[in-house]
């Protein structure tokens, strides 16, 4: 191909390369004869060739037939921190593009913009290659023209969220994206038919010109935080027509925020309530898969579709949200890569400054920290059923760092020094690299700190590099899990249980717009699972199988409230002569599709129960061992709830009572060939989960109740305290840094110190 046609394809023309800023710009470093030269250079280089192999027990990255590290970067000025990222070894972006920047009316479309803003990260870094993010937020004429497509909502907004005007950054993406609920419905046929064609052309552009040989893959989204929630969720959408057209009649406000059965929903009563959020996020789903199909028909199968998805642990706005249908977008082939930053969590803690990020529960009890230092950074996706439907997994690292102390809501604990920010990267790295996860860095720094990335001094480069260069040596090692716990997660019981609005006021929780369930069975109590001191696996509840319930000896199951009978069935086949210890909480069963189920509850647990209907605390005094081994603690929330349930059964053993009554709250019972445990509320403290794990013949990998994960050819290491602990591993590792490989290591640590070792 020649150099002029190359530069027509690509819409280069004097006046496009002419490297002054366009609005919301800075100035490019470069020249334009080096742009130009970039160009020259692409146009003799074939299309990349990208694909996801399972190679060594999980997934990898290959490009051009190559394994390459998945270790990614973003920036919102990504002209300022290219260079910073480029000297950390990392050359794979993922650039946001504001696609309503080059969509002026209805089939017109000019490409300069975006062309140009790739090509100056070419020119900042010759070796890199993009999966761009396509920012779908619909332009304002499209929306003027097609008033009958906006979503409609069931609450009041305050006015200034309507049709805000939102700072444009490079690439000309829209920041702040889903602040405006002057939208459109995700279920307008018109707006998935203009949008598509206008990605559609985009993508035959970029695959008829050079830059085919440097894009890997593609990454549209849209909604709140440009992560396909729905916009204006906190308003109850979607009351428009092209929502009513395809789910039927969305039922009114106040069904939708209350339920007839406490905390549960009653399905003979609210069986429309139901109906309609199961069919909301299914086409939700639908909306991905339709921009997804699009990726792989224009690239002709070439270039990989990635995705924000498979939200589960600590989604906000949980039922208005749009992330519950997580099967159809697991088993749909259109769909490579799936995204999630890690955990948000503040603090919860009197007197603590908001961005910390300690948790406690209504009875004093430390669950764990989730950001900063010595936090679990833990994933919000079942990574393990990703895999299984050939999916990677990226997680999102955006932890503010020193170089922007004052930005307080990303680093957490401790990032305002510069230990304390290596720390903290040294962990998001580290647990990236050991699980066999793909993940990328989000610098926000430059737009708040005038071009100063939040990665970009010489101590934080350095760090980067040395695990961009440990990468490398992913590419050999087992990747495979060697963890004896896991939990399942439910999607579905969501569709069941109280709003998340009725947690409103949200003072003393550490988070905003989370429903009882997910808040304190999901998200809290996620991170006393990180502190068992024992790898552990996350699935969706579908997804377990005989061969699991075999592999895994310890099962926590803190949601799956929501199953229809032949559900639950394969469930206990599941768990037949399988030798696990099964934690089911609160209500599992209970809820059918049909009616309230005590019955099913009976059966899938194998305990008899009694229902108490009164609201009572949700708090349980356990009583487990004797002597000094004996754990007596309070724990739970002090929020009242019904209905609550208590253990009636003779043959049970009790472990705990509900803390205002002598009801059995807290008991296991031997099944057939399983154990199964039932816990009436959350979350279990981290003395009981250890204790848990030791009854259920899970090797404790450290003496501490420390954060530790593995696979078959890595471990890593969080001190959750000060002190000595011996850290016995599955297999003789040997520490990065030095030393020879054992598999018993005594340490002696400081907390968040992070230690990690390999074959």
């Amino acid at each position: 191909m020649k150099r002029r046609k190359a530069l027509q394809l690509i819409n280069f023309s004097a006046a496009s390369v002419a490297l002054t800023p366009w609005p919301g710009i800075l100035a490019t470093k470069g020249d334009r004869r080096g742009i130009l030269a970039e160009i020259d250079r692409l146009q003799k280089e074939s299309p990349a060739r990208p694909e996801i192999r399972f190679v060594k027990g999980g997934p990898r990255l290959y490009v051009n037939g190559q394994s390459v590290y998945p270790l990614m970067a973003l920036s919102s000025e990504m002209l300022s921190t290219t260079d910073s990222f480029r000297a950390a070894g990392i050359n794979l972006y993922n650039p946001l593009l504001g696609m309503r920047a080059a969509w002026s009316g209805p089939g017109e479309y000019d490409w300069t913009l975006l062309d140009t803003y790739l090509a100056q990260i070419l020119a900042l870094n010759p070796e890199a290659y993009f999966i761009p993010r396509l920012q779908l937020n619909t332009p304002e004429w499209w929306r003027d023209q097609h008033p009958s497509e906006i979503i409609s909502y069931g609450l009041p907004y305050p006015k200034k969220f309507y049709n805000v005007k939102k700072p444009v950054g490079e690439g000309g993406f829209m920041r702040g994206s889903g602040a405006d609920v002057y939208e459109v419905s995700y279920a307008s046929e018109s707006w998935r038919r203009d949008t598509g064609d206008m990605v559609r052309a985009y993508i035959r552009h970029i695959e008829d010109s050079p830059l085919r040989s440097r894009i890997i893959g593609y990454m549209p989204t849209t909604g709140i935080t440009s992560e396909w929630g729905y916009p204006g969720s906190k308003y109850l959408p979607d009351y428009s027509y092209p929502m009513q057209k395809a789910c039927g009649i969305t039922p009114a406000p106040e069904e939708r925020l209350n339920t007839t059965f406490g905390l549960l929903r009653d399905p003979e009563k609210e069986h429309d309530v139901i109906r309609f959020y199961e069919c909301f996020h299914n086409m939700v789903a639908d909306t991905i898969l339709y921009f997804a199909r699009i990726v792989k028909e224009e690239s002709a199968g070439r270039a990989l579709c990635v995705a924000f998805y498979n939200y589960v642990v600590e989604n906000i706005l949980m039922v208005d949200n749009g992330h519950l249908a997580p099967k159809k977008i697991l088993e749909s082939p259109l769909v490579d890569v799936i995204v999630a930053p890690y955990s948000y969590m503040h603090t919860n803690i009197p007197g603590r400054k908001r961005w910390e990020s300690d948790i406690e529960d209504d009875a004093g009890n430390w669950l764990g920290r989730t950001r900063g230092v010595g936090g679990d950074g833990a994933y919000r996706v079942p990574v393990q059923s990703l895999w299984r439907y050939k999916k990677m997994f990226i997680v999102e690292m955006d932890p503010n760092t020193y170089l922007d102390p004052e930005f307080t809501s990303e680093g957490g604990s401790g990032k305002d020094t510069v230990d304390g920010t290596l720390k903290i990267l040294q962990r998001d790295l580290g647990q990236m690299f050991v699980t066999g996860v793909g993940g990328w860095l989000y610098d926000f720094g430059p737009t708040r700190r005038g071009g100063i990335g939040w990665y970009s001094s010489p101590p934080i480069v350095g760090l980067i590099r040395k695990f961009a260069e440990l990468g490398k040596r992913r590419i050999n090692m087992d990747i495979r899990s060697v963890a004896e716990t896991a939990v399942l997660y439910d999607t579905k019981s969501f569709f069941v249980t109280e709003h998340w609005k009725k947690q409103e006021p949200y003072k003393g929780l550490g988070s905003y717009y989370f429903d009882f369930v997910n808040h304190w069975f999901l998200a809290a109590q996620s991170h006393t699972y990180h502190r068992m001191a024992a790898p552990m696996d996350s699935l969706y509840r579908f997804d377990l199988t005989p061969e699991d319930a075999r592999r895994y000896k310890l099962i926590f199951v803190p949601n799956a409230f929501f199953l229809t009978v032949a559900e639950a069935k394969t469930l206990r086949q599941a768990l037949r002569n399988s030798g696990a210890t099964v934690v089911w909480y609160y209500a599992p069963g209970f809820v059918t599709p049909e009616r309230l189920d005590l019955a099913q509850m009976q059966s899938l647990t194998g305990f008899e129960f009694t229902m108490l209907r009164q609201p009572g605390p949700m708090l349980i005094r356990s009583d487990l061992g004797k002597g000094g081994d004996a754990i007596k603690l309070e724990f739970g929330v002090k929020k009242q709830y019904y209905p609550r349930f208590a253990v009636t059964d003779a043959k049970a053993t009790a472990l705990g009572t509900w803390s205002d009554r002598q009801d059995i709250a807290f008991a296991k019972k031997e099944q057939d060939g399983w154990t199964s445990v039932y816990v009436g509320a959350a979350p279990l403290p981290v003395e009981i989960v250890r204790w848990l794990a030791q009854h259920a013949g899970v090797r404790l990998w450290s003496t501490m109740p420390d954060n530790v994960k593995a696979s078959e050819d890595a471990a890593m290491l969080i001190a959750s305290s000060d002190g000595e602990r011996t850290l016995t591993l599955h297999k003789p590792l040997a520490d990065i840094d030095g030393g020879p490989a054992a598999r018993e290591h005594r340490l002696q640590m400081q907390f968040g110190e992070v230690k990690i070792f390999t074959a």
